[in-house]
């Protein structure tokens, strides 16, 4: 049911209509000064016309500061209550089922609080082009299942804010990585920068983890405001190229067996 509104809910020219309208009265009025116009009395009656429209439909500021202040509270009352089941950004991009159901249901709810919401900001605010746009305020959080959208969508997981590169690894380290524990492996993408730099040591020696990790503390001390060389100036003040170091099948058979124990002994560990 719909509350009875408080200001008027006749729609109000948007500033763009409002800039057309009176373009076309200057137009109009300049077609009764030209000697070429036969039929200056239709050109008056569509002047007439014209006026009176703009002058209904123009947005009226407040008269006073009381009914501003009214004008205020009423429209952040509005507000709150159109946001209230309002379909979020997300549902409405993507249209997971249930989406369209529950933006009609939204709509026919607070069909004439949204009209008089806009008349407000119009009033309010003369002049700005978003004033009246209500999509600045459609939440954000969404309450429907996106599993089955009609628009799908895609997830990208990217490093936090000021860590720099990540570390990576060659497809012949995770082939290697993976020989000797397929688990670690397959938790690369998961782990920090500096995890990734110790792991890069299993795989490829103390070389390639120095300058992974130098990497990672330059990039975490610049994100931190501190002064450090940036990671191509520590890479370009190595003295020496980096040289891949290959485990051998001992080591390797080592390591394997370490980080077994390692799992076995977190598993056994109560909770």
């Amino acid at each position: 049911m719909q509350t009875p509104s408080v200001f008027d809910t006749k729609p109000l020219l948007r500033p763009a209509q409002a800039e057309e309208a009176r373009n076309e009265i200057k137009s109009l009025e300049a077609r009764l000064q030209s000697p070429h116009i036969e039929d200056k009395g239709e050109v008056h009656r569509q002047l007439r016309r014209v006026r009176e429209t703009t002058e209904r439909q123009m947005p009226r500021a407040p008269s006073s500061g009381e009914e501003e202040g009214r004008m205020v509270r009423r429209g952040a009352e509005l507000l709150d209550e159109i946001l209230v089941g309002m379909p979020s950004q997300e549902e409405m991009r993507k249209a997971p089922p249930g989406a369209v159901d529950k933006h009609m249901k939204w709509e026919a709810r607070n069909k004439i609080k949204i009209q008089e919401w806009k008349n407000l900001q119009l009033r309010l605010r003369p002049g700005e082009a978003e004033a009246a746009n209500l999509e600045r305020h459609r939440p954000v959080a969404s309450s429907l299942n996106m599993d089955n959208a009609h628009v799908p969508g895609k997830m990208f997981f990217l490093p936090p804010e000021g860590t720099g590169l990540p570390v990576t690894f060659s497809d012949e380290q995770l082939a290697v990585l993976h020989s000797l524990d397929p688990v670690l492996a397959g938790r690369v993408g998961q782990m920090t920068n500096r995890q990734r730099a110790e792991v890069k040591e299993i795989v490829s020696g103390p070389a390639a983890y120095q300058e992974s990790l130098g990497m990672v503390e330059a990039n975490e001390k610049r994100a931190a405001g501190g002064r450090h060389p940036s990671p191509d100036v520590l890479k370009s003040k190595k003295k020496r190229p980096y040289r891949k170091k290959i485990m051998s099948p001992e080591e390797r058979q080592a390591f394997g067996e370490k980080m077994k124990a390692a799992r076995a002994a977190k598993s056994a560990k109560p909770e």
